[in-house]
């Protein structure tokens, strides 16, 4: 079983490429990065990574060896390798659009769309609930299929570098790559403020789902600006308010309409 977050791996490597782009945003004259945003934002990734390596492999663990005899198992040989690859994707996209669908899902997600700055640290943004959240279920699925190992560890390295890349100001069009992949700027306009307009491009490596599914959204000539969520926490807010703001609503959201159903 793959290691549930990729990033365990190239943590160096991301915050060494973070660094460099903040090196160049200041060479621009760009203020893309805060002390006080950029601290929480790492500090929610440690939390995170601490609950992958520990309740998650646990979880992860627990359901594979509960499904002893896979429903699937893919053959060898590099065609299988290409199709599951693009399957992994699929289902990542599904497992994406369903997290803007879902208050449960939502209340992990929100964590990532709540950066008021977009960079590459955008990309280590994530909640404290994982074992919650939409990637939990992708890993799941995955674990019902045999022989996927070798192309697990290919497609979520290069997730992870195509999603980091994909969290920066500093590149606003890629030519003919806007047409296959995941790029900044289809990027920028999921992390836009609007919830109209955020609600798209949900592809992780390939933008072909959303176009082909009919949620795609272009940026435009120009450049998105302005990203998080109207209800998130400010910077200066505790760290766990952070982690656990939607999480809130979603209980209080959940609360209200248990008492309205009561009335009726």
């Amino acid at each position: 079983m793959i290691q549930y977050n990729p990033v365990v791996f190239v943590t160096w490597l991301l915050l060494a490429l973070a660094f460099l782009e903040y090196k160049i945003a200041k060479r621009q004259q760009r203020d893309i990065y805060t002390q006080s945003h950029t601290m929480v934002t790492l500090g929610l990734s440690i939390g995170h990574l601490l609950v992958g390596l520990t309740i998650i492999e646990v979880v992860l663990k627990y359901i594979d060896a509960a499904v002893p005899h896979k429903i699937f198992v893919l053959p060898t040989g590099y065609l299988w390798g290409l199709v599951a690859f693009l399957a992994v994707d699929f289902i990542k996209y599904i497992a994406h659009r369903l997290a803007h669908r879902f208050g449960f899902l939502w209340a992990e997600h929100a964590v990532h769309h709540a950066a008021v700055e977009f960079n590459f640290t955008t990309h280590l943004r994530h909640g404290w609930m994982g074992f919650l959240s939409s990637a939990m279920l992708v890993s799941a699925v995955c674990c019902l299929v045999g022989g996927l190992h070798t192309v697990l560890i290919i497609y979520f390295f290069i997730n992870t570098l195509v999603q980091m890349f994909a969290h920066t100001q500093l590149i606003h069009k890629l030519g003919v790559l806007e047409f296959l992949l995941v790029t900044p700027s289809h990027h920028r306009v999921h992390h836009a403020v609007e919830r109209s307009v955020h609600d798209h491009n949900y592809g992780n490596v390939f933008i072909i789902w959303d176009k082909l599914l009919g949620t795609f959204r272009a940026e435009g000539l120009v450049q998105t600006q302005v990203f998080g969520l109207v209800d998130a926490p400010k910077s200066d807010a505790p760290l766990w308010r952070h982690a656990f703001f939607a999480w809130i609503d979603f209980a209080k959201t959940m609360k209200r309409k248990i008492f309205d159903a009561s009335l009726t």
